[in-house]
């Protein structure tokens, strides 16, 4: 029976014991909780960003509004982000509608009833800009991206500086999300601009493969194809970050550095390093804090003057081995030290 009471007493105790700790670290927890008013931010407006592609690219130009939308006292959300099932881009646009978003963002994932949902936001009252993919029947009240027009004029001058003496096979990959009508632009662009400067003896054959980048085995299976084909490419264009991450990584592993040339879109921490390590001669890239600050400027210019520009230009530059360091400064990256440590 004593025995039977100190073991009971034993328990109480520890249970005790147990019960005060939890207390007082939910008192420090609750004292530590800063809900003081000076905490507590209001927003006056509410914008959705909407992207099915969460690429470093587009999580750096959500990042970039995020921080001009603080600066102009509005709150950005990733429409869809985290949540337990994939959502269209479509479904994201209308899910804003039902919460009553003050403005939406878009990256378009190429998806065909994404226009219609557009068109259900701007009925709504709901003003939608559209970044890098322009819709332009959509009911958008405007676009922030590089023109194609742009694009193929500079990815020709990048041509032109890698064409060899004698036939250059050239293959650009194309995204599945991009419309038809801006890769022909892009295409056709490209084309005039190496038919304009091409040195005497020096030809290009160039054709397009389709990747859909929105995962990466695709775009890998794509590329291995293409550089272990029976006519293999002198030169890779590529559109996107995933394509160019994915294209580097097979020019090491079938010990193609220097025999094919990759032309690349983006800079992403491994595209920084295959730079610094000349694997690729050059990659184009935007800038992503001029896009962000462009979005909620069109935003908030629409719903203070009911109006705004339907197109705003994101210029498009180059990176190469030679211009690397300048460009980390400037962006004031670390990547270099880190990769080399």
């Amino acid at each position: 029976m004593r025995k039977l009471i100190y073991l009971m007493t034993v328990i109480l105790g520890i249970s005790g014991v147990l019960v005060i700790g939890l207390y007082v670290r939910t008192q420090r927890q609750v004292r530590e909780l800063d809900i003081s008013p000076d905490s507590i931010r209001t927003y006056g407006r509410h914008y959705l960003f909407v992207s099915s592609d969460e690429s470093q690219m587009l999580q750096d130009i959500y990042e970039k509004t995020a921080s001009a939308c603080e600066e102009s006292g509005a709150y950005l959300e990733w429409c869809g982000r985290g949540a337990p099932r994939h959502y269209s881009a479509a479904e994201c646009v209308d899910i804003s509608i039902a919460m009553k978003a003050d403005g939406i963002i878009v990256y378009p994932d190429g998806s065909g009833d994404l226009s219609d949902a557009i068109t259900r936001a701007s009925e709504a009252g709901v003003p939608v800009i559209t970044i890098l993919r322009d819709l332009p029947d959509s009911g958008r009240v405007s676009y922030a991206g590089v023109s194609n027009y742009q694009m193929g004029d500079l990815y020709g001058g990048q041509l032109l500086s890698l064409l060899r003496n004698g036939k250059n096979v050239v293959c650009l990959l194309t995204d599945a999300g991009d419309s038809e009508n801006e890769t022909q632009l892009l295409y056709t662009q490209m084309v005039q601009a190496v038919l304009n400067g091409a040195p005497s003896g020096r030809t290009m054959e160039l054709r397009t493969e389709s990747v859909d980048s929105r995962t990466d085995f695709d775009a890998e299976e794509v590329i291995r194809d293409i550089l272990l084909g029976r006519e293999r490419p002198d030169i890779l264009i590529c559109l996107n970050s995933v394509q160019t991450e994915c294209a580097i990584q097979a020019l090491i592993e079938y010990n193609l550095v220097g025999k094919v040339q990759v032309i690349g879109y983006y800079v992403t921490d491994q595209i920084l390093q295959a730079l610094r390590q000349d694997l690729i001669p050059v990659t184009m890239t935007i800038d992503t804090g001029a896009l962000g600050d462009v979005c909620v400027q069109a935003l908030d210019e629409y719903l203070e003057l009911g109006r705004v520009s339907s197109y705003y230009n994101i210029t498009l530059f180059g990176v190469t081995p030679m211009t690397v360091e300048r460009y980390e400064r400037e962006r004031g990256t670390d990547a270099g030290q880190e990769a080399d440590g």
